[in-house]
């Protein structure tokens, strides 16, 4: 029975190549994914694929050549949504000081 996981990646990913590395795991376990890479230390990755292959695929993320690049690793389950394939998103996040944050929120 298909399953979907969201995986919450932190660390030193910046020179790691993390998304080439999750992509070639992608496809050797069967996985069905969506990376979003929001800046040097933050990866979100949705995933979905038979438990086994889910399995397969964390171990391979956590405990692979690049484990040691990884500081944080956090797996929450969620319902299926139908994800095809490999897709790999830069997202966007404002890097804003707690001066910034407030002036911005005053402003509205």
């Amino acid at each position: 029975m298909k399953k979907h996981l969201n995986i919450f990646i932190e660390g030193k990913l910046q020179n790691a190549d993390f998304n080439f590395y999750s992509q070639s795991g992608a496809y050797k376990f069967d996985i069905d994914a969506v990376y979003k890479n929001g800046d040097t230390r933050h990866v979100d990755l949705e995933i979905e694929g038979e438990e086994d292959d889910l399995n397969g695929y964390v171990k391979f993320l956590k405990e692979g050549p690049l484990h040691r690049h990884i500081e944080l690793f956090r797996i929450e389950e969620a319902k299926v949504v139908g994800i095809k394939g490999f897709k790999s998103y830069k997202v966007h996040k404002e890097e804003l000081s707690l001066k910034d944050k407030l002036k911005k929120l005053l402003k509205q």
